[in-house]
């Protein structure tokens, strides 16, 4: 059955209350789908920890196989999902080499091969058995909406691309307006070539590779239906993990699992940068959280390739090392998953090209390296912070937000001071009567008052 013809069926007589929130741009025309056939499958999907890699700077090798041998210690850090930013042959012509010698990544010149400089199909099939090897789960960056100036298809199947005013071609047209993305070309999807080439490749690594999913860039270029179609194609052969690149609740009605956490970015960085109060967050997640639906989530994320690149890194946004590890808790402990970016972990802060490579010592071992690793652990064995329902205790916090994530099994109580200055907090009434124990300390939390440093972050664990 299709999801177009299953929401047909399911959005009239279905209701999913609101949770009395503010409205928002991202709120919906109608009340969103409480399930969506294949949203949230495989099962594995609630619960990924995902990792973001760039192959050039991932190892000291740069390739497929120097990633193996990192396999270990990214698993020993609480991640279970790769996601691999394009692998396939960067295009040489229009080349952005004036940017970094290698050029973008999402300038693909051929989908059914892998960036030489990276290693062989042999290689990437090695990567993905020993992905699997580990029970974690790998998926690749889709680039759905254009292609290099350089793709065999712009010679052999000119109608496969959109007109315009360059030799009858035209870069990438985002929401009405030209990009600066010279480096590629815009393909049209009212073309049915186009259509059925795109299903072919994403059919392709799934059939082939047996990896686990895509992230597709910029989806929200894509007309909806395509995906639609595409993600149903797709899991005729397995149930995968779809992510978009987009913030809009719509994605999930067409089987994307997760969508981009934009909003929250947005709202965070105003927190650190304008000293907006921290209940704004508290809004903002549950206007999202109303309008997401089925078992749609959210990835959130305090980086990711284009933060580090165009933005800058956590600790040059959030305050310092200290800054960006509350940051990182109090985005990635709201419902939905955490991402990491290769680097991030090792606490960089300066802004990192992926159009060029990076050297990283892998070998080092900060502090902050620490942090990622004692979080994310701590959040793969947490089923309140996977998938708890969400209460917050202070709603109209200016400084230290404190909330709830609870299951039939967990309950966790996380504070967080955004601010870089010591103080004092009253502990909610809610848990007068309740033992609270520091996950990071394992000693008992008592009195009515949490001291809290500057950036300071407690995570509490309600005793049975």
């Amino acid at each position: 059955m299709s999801r177009r013809f299953l929401l047909g069926i399911i959005v009239p007589l279905l209701a999913m209350g609101a949770l009395g929130c503010q409205s928002s741009p991202e709120a919906p025309s109608s009340t969103p789908p409480t399930s969506i056939d294949g949203v949230g499958e495989p099962s594995w999907v609630e619960g990924t920890t995902v990792y973001e890699v760039f192959i050039p700077d991932a190892s000291e090798e740069g390739t497929f196989r120097g990633l193996i041998g990192r396999l270990d210690e990214i698993q020993d850090m609480g991640v279970n999902t790769l996601w691999l930013m394009p692998i396939h042959p960067i295009g040489e012509e229009r080349r952005k080499d004036d940017i970094g010698p290698l050029g973008s990544p999402y300038s693909i010149q051929d989908y059914y091969d892998v960036n030489p400089n990276y290693g062989t199909k042999e290689d990437f099939q090695a990567l993905v058995d020993s992905v699997h090897a580990r029970d974690m789960h790998i998926i690749i960056d889709l680039v759905a909406n254009h292609t290099a100036w350089d793709h065999p298809w712009l010679e052999d199947h000119p109608d496969m691309y959109t007109d315009g005013p360059i030799n009858g071609f035209t870069v990438p047209v985002l929401n009405g307006d030209t990009t600066d993305w010279t480096d590629v070309v815009e393909l049209d999807f009212d073309n049915p070539r186009t259509r059925q080439e795109m299903i072919d490749i994403m059919q392709y690594w799934v059939r082939e590779f047996n990896i686990d999913g895509y992230r597709c860039d910029v989806a929200h270029a894509v007309p909806l239906d395509f995906w639609e179609n595409a993600i149903d194609s797709v899991e005729t052969h397995k149930e995968v993990f779809m992510l978009a690149e987009a913030a809009e609740p719509e994605m999930h009605e067409v089987g994307f699992d997760q969508t981009y956490a934009w909003p929250f970015y947005g709202a965070l960085k105003r927190v650190w940068e304008q000293d907006a109060p921290v209940h704004t967050l508290a809004t903002q997640v549950d206007t999202t959280l109303s309008n997401l639906p089925g078992a749609g989530e959210r990835l959130r994320f305090t980086t990711n390739h284009d933060e580090t690149m165009w933005d800058a890194p956590p600790p040059a946004l959030f305050g310092g090392l200290e800054g960006s590890q509350a940051a990182f808790v109090l985005a990635t402990s709201m419902p939905g998953a955490p991402l990491v970016y290769n680097g991030q972990e090792l606490g960089v802060t300066d802004s990192v090209s992926f159009f060029d490579r990076t050297p990283y010592d892998w070998a080092q071992d900060p502090p902050i390296r620490t942090f990622y690793r004692d979080y994310l652990t701590f959040y793969r064995n947490s089923p309140a912070l996977q998938r708890g329902d969400l209460t917050v205790r202070t709603p109209k916090a200016e400084d230290v937000l404190i909330y709830e994530r609870a299951t039939d099994e967990q309950t966790v109580v996380i504070a967080v001071n955004v601010r870089d200055v010591l103080t004092q907090v009253r502990v909610p009434d809610a848990y007068d009567q309740e033992t609270l124990t520091d996950v990071r300390t394992g000693e008992s939390v008592g009195g009515k008052a949490l001291t809290m440093d500057a950036y300071d972050y407690r995570i509490l664990r309600v005793e049975e």
